[in-house]
């Protein structure tokens, strides 16, 4: 074959790939929330995965793992989402704001000062009802959406599966079908693999041990619905600049109305000083692995995640601002070695 004939091969091949890779992205669309989280999940659980393989074969290692995954961490993690749902549901249906009378005879006793809340708590209460309409719209959506959510599941189910068997397969095929010098490549899935590991493992980790540790003070302070108060605990300590003090301060307060001065102050040090301070501790030795990003940087990029992802977006907004990032440092770096080989 000539050159022409093979530069006009190359470009009718370029062209479909345009072609049926938009395709393609079209089709998966629908299902990237399953897909992604299949992902994930598969990146966590590939140790384990890796041994069983060994042992069993990689067919039979990914049933294994797939299976036990299913009973020791899909099926609990189904049973707190739905207890979480019943009690959030309890929890709105049964909040009310305290009397206003009440409160400004509280704020006289105690502060010697008056004071006139009906005023202030009116666009508060406002957004109370609103906020308490959304989170039973949003259960109701949730119910309605289950049709889709079996087919969603299917799909996670077989993106897990394949991922365990075939991952290794799949990024061999990465290595050999991308254009990059094998250092290089070496260079980028060896930084996707620290991103992953500080956006999932490292911020579970400190979001899952600052849950633990603000139901462990609720329960012994006696508030009810634990489990959907350790459930927005986890969510919200994933989130910048919010962690569990979106939690544990409005409790401080609640009680300081309710007249429980004791148990406010005693919430309000073990807040401050194990909940949130746990976060200076645990969090550089779980991030020790990852890649750190800079922290304006990963603000952006979980709150841009959450924005297009949704609740993924939590993981995948840091990876991928941070892959890109990893980009522009290879290009500068070759950049680099192409001035210095004039």
């Amino acid at each position: 074959m000539t050159e022409d004939g093979t530069d006009s091969s190359i470009t009718f091949l370029r062209i479909l790939l345009l072609v049926f890779g938009t395709l393609s992205v079209v089709l998966v669309l629908p299902f990237l929330q399953f897909v992604l989280a299949g992902g994930l999940l598969a990146y966590l659980v590939a140790p384990v995965n890796a041994r069983l393989s060994d042992r069993l074969g990689a067919t039979a290692g990914a049933v294994g793992t797939l299976l036990a995954t299913v009973v020791v961490v899909l099926v609990p993690l189904l049973v707190v989402v739905v207890v979480a749902v019943d009690q959030a549901v309890s929890v709105a249906s049964g909040a009310e704001l305290p009397d206003a009378a009440a409160v400004e005879a509280i704020v006289q006793d105690r502060f010697g000062a008056d004071a006139d809340l009906q005023t202030l708590l009116e666009p508060f209460s406002g957004a109370v009802e609103t906020g308490l309409r959304g989170v039973v719209g949003g259960i109701i959506g949730i119910v309605g959406g289950i049709p889709a959510f079996v087919v969603g599941a299917v799909v996670f189910l077989f993106t897990f599966y394949y991922l365990l068997r075939d991952g290794d397969a799949f990024i061999a095929w990465l290595r050999t079908a991308a254009p990059l010098e094998p250092d290089v490549m070496d260079e980028l899935l060896g930084n996707t693999d620290d991103l992953l590991w500080a956006a999932v493992v490292g911020n579970v980790i400190v979001a899952g041990l600052q849950a633990i540790l603000t139901v462990l003070a609720f329960i012994v302070i006696g508030f009810d619905s634990i489990v959907f108060w350790g459930v927005i605990t986890f969510v919200l300590s994933l989130l910048p600049l919010i962690g569990a003090s979106i939690v544990w301060i409005p409790a401080v307060i609640y009680l300081v109305v309710v007249g429980s001065i004791p148990a406010a102050v005693g919430l309000l040090v073990y807040g401050t000083v194990v909940i949130s301070g746990s976060d200076n501790v645990v969090r550089p030795l779980a991030m020790q692995r990852g890649t750190r990003l800079n922290p304006g940087i990963l603000v952006i990029g979980i709150l841009g995640g959450v924005a297009v992802f949704g609740f993924l977006g939590l993981f995948v907004g840091p990876v991928l601002i941070g892959l890109a990032k990893t980009i522009v440092d290879l290009l500068v770096e070759a950049r680099g070695e192409s001035s210095r080989s004039e």
